[in-house]
């Protein structure tokens, strides 16, 4: 058995390494198409671009890892089955289980080191990640400036624009306010157009502006009165402004600044801040309820008593023990200008608890939100582990249910079947974040899916079963909608049994044909009228289409002109044998209830469900009424060759 465990591991390992530089290159490229604006043109180095990639690249093992075992199971398992190693290893007594049993060790040590890679290397590479990040993003200023914002990137300046042309990297409708002299917005340049760019060494950005105006207000005296507040206005058509940066080159910020991010933590200082989070909410949300209780809805007085107790109660008896009182006789009790300052403070007191309730709830909000997002980074530490060795269970049946090996199908449905898992994920920390669901339940949600399908497939793949067979669902389909391409002869041929001659006179095989057209021509009549809408609409809720009783008879004489004349001797005849092998075939049987009546009823009231019944029913018949025109023409040539001289000669001479 150790050669055949190296075999399967050898099978496993080659594909493995494969796709998962291949998977850890596509998501190379994506990060870079996300983030390629912000790294061309910087004059970065190629080491610090090594650098981020590297720390990039370590983050993504988390979603390169499943999807490359999930692959490379797939492959293996599907070369394995394509080339019946499976069979063989099968045929020799060993279970799928058995021979799954060397990757399942393989894929546990993988998933342990996973584990401790998401606990110990990810966080650092995480920080290290997002604090070169955002060093590269401040290295150049002219590249940094939105449309439509401010940006305060260079110090002492705040540069707005409308409009930035990407190709030409020229600026429309600029507004520079300059705070060099930290007076507040003294100077003020307003320009059409604009062009920026950073000198060769970097130490300078110039701005180049053309078409506007610079307004600059100006000293006086202090001593004057009153005052007039004297400015200067300067138009131009075109002006350089340069600006000399310090500190824009690539400098390294500390890591320090970034590490209290839920991403850059371990497992153990996630779980210790989870617990100050969730001990800082409780204490917030006992904090507000007292203060509503206390302040708001139970006003209390400077004495500190409340304010509708009497001596010595206090809230929580308030609420314990409430008093009956008739509110209407109440209010009646004072005077009009009492019940205008009782109105009054009610009101100001309502909008004040309002405003108090909102505020309070958006802070909880808040800190609920950044508690679930340390509780989903928590759960994802071994959510990680555990995929990795779900997609086994996932990929190495399915392979051998494929048998396929290869890049091609594996590729597609590893591809399918991790989008499938990865927009789960994405729902449960979505619920998560929402609070709509616990952690574990948003987090594990996908694991728990994928363990289902992992056990279904296992277990179909260990009894050969044949579900992803494609040509027993297209026969399904076939069936469903009637377009089988099936003949009478490919039917009824074993029935026939003996093939005991049978002596049929010429007239009275013409006449048979020609009662078989009359009923064709009939049952068609019927089953248009019946599929019209009208008609339709006249027996719902029923679902079922019927065919009449002329298509009942045709059944009978179809199925009895077909079984005496293949036993004749007129199928001697070339001619009239090719037609009669055309003759299509109709389950006549199976065409009055497409559904059990039981049933019937219920998926009526369900709208949608019966009207798709009904829609197949309808093409099913329409179906029936072509071949039942096939069966007609047929009929037509088989008379005409029955009445053709040359033909029956040729029956002569073969007698």
């Amino acid at each position: 058995m150790k050669k055949l465990h190296l075999l399967i591991i050898k099978n496993f390992i080659g594909p493995f390494v494969l796709t998962f530089f291949i998977v850890m290159f596509v998501l190379l490229m994506q990060f870079l198409w996300r983030y390629i604006d912000e790294l061309v043109g910087k004059g970065l180095e190629l080491k610090i671009i090594a650098e981020l990639l590297v720390y990039t690249s370590a983050s993504l093992v988390a979603l390169a890892l499943p999807l490359s075992i999930l692959m490379s199971s797939l492959m293996a398992f599907g070369s394995m089955g394509e080339f019946y190693e499976l069979t063989a290893m099968k045929s020799s007594g060993i279970s799928l289980q058995r021979i799954m049993l060397p990757l399942m060790i393989f894929v546990v040590l993988i998933s342990i080191g996973a584990f401790f890679f998401s606990t110990n290397v990810l966080p650092v590479t995480n920080l290290k990640m997002r604090a070169l990040l955002w060093d590269v993003r401040q290295q150049r200023p002219e590249l940094q400036i939105r449309e439509g914002e401010f940006y305060n990137g260079v110090e002492g300046y705040s540069i707005r624009i409308n409009k930035k042309n990407p190709q030409t990297n020229i600026l429309y409708d600029l507004k520079i306010y300059d705070h060099s002299e930290k007076k507040g917005n003294i100077s003020v340049i307003v320009a059409d157009s604009g062009y920026m760019k950073m000198t060769a060494d970097e130490s300078n950005l110039i701005i180049n502006l053309w078409n506007g105006y610079s307004y600059n207000e100006q000293e006086e005296d202090r001593r004057k009165f009153p005052k007039t507040y004297p400015h200067r206005m300067d138009k131009f058509k075109e002006q350089r402004i340069v600006i000399e940066l310090t500190g824009f080159g690539l400098q390294r910020s500390d890591e320090n600044l970034f590490k209290n991010d839920y991403q850059m933590m371990s497992l153990k200082q996630l779980s210790k801040v989870e617990d100050s989070l969730r001990s800082d909410l409780q204490t917030r949300e006992n904090q507000f309820i007292k203060t509503l209780m206390i302040y708001n809805l139970f006003k209390v007085r400077n004495t500190g008593k409340p304010h509708l107790a009497h001596s010595g109660e206090s809230a929580d008896q308030i609420m314990k023990n409430p008093k009956v009182v008739n509110i209407d006789s109440l209010y009646d009790s004072f005077s009009l200008k009492d019940k205008q300052s009782i109105i009054h403070n009610i009101l100001s007191l309502t909008r004040s608890t309002k405003s108090y309730v909102e505020s309070s709830c958006e802070n909880l909000k808040y800190k609920r939100k950044q508690l679930r997002r340390h509780e989903i980074e928590w759960h994802r530490k071994f959510t990680l582990s555990i995929a990795c060795l779900i997609f086994l269970f996932i990929g190495a049946p399915l392979g051998a249910i494929i048998r396929k090996g290869g890049l091609g199908m594996p590729t597609v449905v590893s591809v399918l079947l991790f989008i499938f898992y990865y927009i789960i994920t994405l729902i449960g920390e979505k619920v998560v974040r929402e609070s709509i669901v616990t952690s574990f339940q948003g987090m594990w949600m996908s694991s728990l899916i994928l363990l289902v399908i992992g056990i279904f497939l296992t277990y179909k793949a260990a009894t050969d079963s044949v579900i992803f067979n494609i040509d027993i669902y297209l026969k399904f389909l076939a069936k469903l909608f009637g377009i089988e391409k099936t003949t009478m002869l490919d039917k009824k041929v074993h029935l026939a049994g003996k093939f005991d001659y049978s002596e049929i006179e010429k007239e009275s095989l013409i006449g048979s044909f020609g009662k078989l057209i009359n009923f064709c021509n009939k049952s068609r009549i019927e089953i248009l009228q019946n599929i019209k809408l009208k008609n339709l609409l006249k027996r719902y809720p029923s679902l079922d289409i019927p065919t009449g009783d002329s298509f009942r008879k045709l059944g009978i004489l179809y199925n009895e002109i077909f079984e005496n004349t293949i036993n004749s001797k007129w199928v001697r005849i070339s001619y009239i044998k090719s037609k009669f092998a055309e003759l299509p075939y109709i389950h006549f049987k199976a065409q009055e209830n497409l559904i059990p009546k039981k049933t019937e009823r219920l998926m009526a009231i369900i709208f949608p469900i019966g009207v798709v019944v009904i829609i197949v029913n309808v093409f099913r018949k329409l179906r029936i009424t072509r071949k039942l025109i096939s069966i007609e023409k047929l009929s037509q040539s088989i008379i005409k060759g029955l009445n053709n001289p040359t033909l029956l000669s040729e029956l002569e001479y073969q007698l």
